[in-house]
């Protein structure tokens, strides 16, 4: 009984299933406000640490920035230079004026190569 107890509170307090989640995923976050870079922000998180933040080159290339992110609350992860997003809502608080932004899951990596070209101007 005392097992099950330890197992039943280590699962409900110890629980990272969020970030477990994430691995692998990518997140579109944007705002209806009229942004400076024009575009909205686009993350891959590749594993536990690291999550790729893409963005449109001087060039009119899709790159993207190695960050590191991990969880500050229950509720939040923080991306290194960028904001935190609260998991409950999918929200991207910016760190910079802490405007918000809403974000929503995409099929696969790809899809954000795909959805950046489209603000390419050639």
């Amino acid at each position: 009984m005392k097992k099950l107890l330890l197992i039943l509170i280590f699962t409900f307090f110890f629980n990272p299933s969020f970030s477990i989640e994430i691995i692998g995923k990518s997140i579109k976050c944007e705002t209806q406000k009229k942004t400076i870079r024009g575009y909205p922000f686009f993350f891959f998180f590749e594993n536990e640490k690291n999550v790729k933040s893409f963005f449109i080159s001087e060039e009119n290339l899709v790159k993207f920035h190695n960050l590191n992110y991990k969880d500050i609350e229950p509720n939040f992860i923080e991306i290194k230079y960028v904001g935190k997003i609260e998991k409950s809502n999918l929200i991207l608080i910016h760190t910079k004026g802490g405007r918000e932004y809403t974000c929503i899951f995409l099929p696969t990596e790809q899809e954000i190569y795909k959805e950046l070209r489209n603000f390419i101007s050639f």
